[in-house]
């Protein structure tokens, strides 16, 4: 793949995903069995009227969508993070960003009856509130001699952050009361379900802004690649690049929360294996993970919630069942020194 066109690479696989969300839309289940109705756009009608068309309009079709969304910011996520911090093994979990944004939706969901007074809104935006504040921390945290931000700061700042916030959050859990724990329990295993349409035109903006401003960035990131002094002596502002990075990546990890919990390894591997594939340069690479995190996820995602019809298993799980393997051939790998 590597000596293929970046740009026939990405058209390739826009065009799977495509394939794969309208296959998506037509899997779902039946008195216990999945079903497969190819001819789904054609129970879209709303002056029908009917469950199916409800099942697909107001579930099936914002769970794609969210699942797209949110696959590919977790994946531009890791990508930014594994390259300014030249760590193959760095995501927004590794660095607590996720973790502050689960924590401030869990405390909202502990006020009683305010997220149904306030609207969906509130959600995506504790959600960002919270990333934001884990990363100011962190940021804070790692800041060492002359006010630089050191990798190994970043790193071990994302581990107290994010074991705090997974502290505060279990505290709280402990207090809802059994049905509000079994629903925010598997919203925070990883879950797509009842998510407002505004809510992912909202998501999908950032995510889009967020996109251009990597891709404005892209030649002063592959200077990372030098190290973050190595940046500096090429004239590249390192700090503010990186502090820029980190921002952005609490974004994206602030919007994947709020639309699907905590789901991880997406942003762990997707990057990993696409730069295995066409190489390290940002200006290929950022398309690709997006792409790569959108199709893994969508895969996940219809897998969870057929594979054991009539139930469904938290993606966030099916995530971490299948990717604990690969990350530990990856680390084989890396340790090894080559493939």
């Amino acid at each position: 793949m590597k000596g293929a066109p970046t740009v026939v690479v990405a058209l390739a696989g826009l065009l799977l995903l495509m394939a794969l969300a309208y296959a998506a839309a037509g899997i779902g289940t039946r008195a216990g069995e999945v079903t497969f109705d190819p001819g789904w756009p054609a129970q879209l009608d709303a002056s029908a009227g009917s469950t199916i068309s409800a099942v697909l309009g107001h579930l099936r079709l914002p769970r794609i969508a969210a699942a797209i969304l949110v696959g590919a910011a977790l994946a531009v996520a890791g990508l930014m993070l594994q390259g300014v911090s030249r760590n193959p093994l760095a995501d927004p979990f590794l660095l607590g960003i996720s973790g502050g944004a689960a924590m401030s939706v869990v405390i909202l969901h502990a006020i009683p009856n305010l997220v149904e007074a306030a609207g969906w809104w509130l959600v995506p935006v504790a959600a960002f509130a919270g990333a934001q504040g884990a990363t100011t921390l962190v940021l804070s945290l790692a800041r060492g001699p002359g006010g630089r931000v050191t990798m190994l700061g970043l790193i071990l700042g994302g581990v107290i952050i994010n074991s705090f916030c997974a502290a505060v959050t279990t505290f709280l859990l402990t207090r809802f009361a059994p049905l509000k724990l079994r629903i925010t329990t598997m919203w925070l295993a990883g879950g797509l379900g009842y998510i407002e349409w505004g809510q992912l035109a909202l998501s999908a903006v950032i995510i889009a802004a967020v996109l251009v401003f990597v891709r404005s960035r892209a030649a002063r990131l592959n200077a990372f690649a030098l190290g973050e002094e190595g940046a500096r002596l090429v004239g590249v502002d390192s700090r503010g690049l990186l502090t820029q990075t980190a921002w952005a990546a609490s974004l994206l990890a602030g919007i994947a929360v709020s639309l699907g919990g905590l789901i991880g390894y997406v942003g762990l591997l997707v990057p990993h294996l696409v730069r295995l594939a066409v190489g390290g340069d940002f200006r290929h690479t950022l398309a690709l993970s997006a792409i790569g995190g959108a199709l893994l996820l969508l895969l996940g995602d219809t897998a969870a919630r057929t594979i054991m019809s009539p139930q469904e298993i938290p993606v966030g799980v099916l995530a971490a069942l299948i990717g604990t393997p690969l990350l530990l051939l990856l680390i084989r790998r890396e340790l090894k020194g080559g493939p």
